[in-house]
């Protein structure tokens, strides 16, 4: 008796280790670490983004993935602006340093609305979505 009390005090208390963890056993985020968006001018002056040779509309990063936006085509400055707050720590709004804006995710997951605009342009609205 004494030995299936132990047994069932070892489950509950495995199971109370799993379900109060911060550590999620469910399968790890795997996007890849490195993600390059390519920004292009479209043939109506406003950026053009493509990511892996489609869409770049909704973007899927992990905590700690490095995003960057790669002008393609075209030496304009641009900048990347995170209308509601950013994945990332520091300023919302980075501009162009040769042709590229470089972020790292931060901690905080869901969904990022931004902008992409050349200088005097109009912006276009895609988003990162953190998981």
């Amino acid at each position: 008796m004494k030995i299936f009390s132990g047994i069932a005090a070892a489950a509950v208390f495995t199971a109370a280790l799993m379900f109060g963890s911060t550590t999620s056993f469910s399968q790890e985020c795997n996007h890849g670490g490195n993600h390059t968006i390519q920004v292009s001018p479209g043939a109506d002056g406003k950026p053009e983004l493509s990511y892996k040779g489609g869409s770049a509309e909704n973007v899927y990063v992990c905590r700690g993935d490095r995003v960057q936006w790669v002008l393609t085509g075209s030496d304009r400055s641009y900048f990347v602006d995170f209308f509601a707050g950013a994945p990332f720590d520091g300023a919302t709004k980075r501009g162009s340093s040769d042709g590229v804006v470089s972020v790292t995710i931060g901690d905080d997951t869901g969904s990022y609305d931004y902008g992409v605009e050349f200088e005097g342009g109009e912006p276009m609205d895609p988003r990162i979505i953190v998981e």
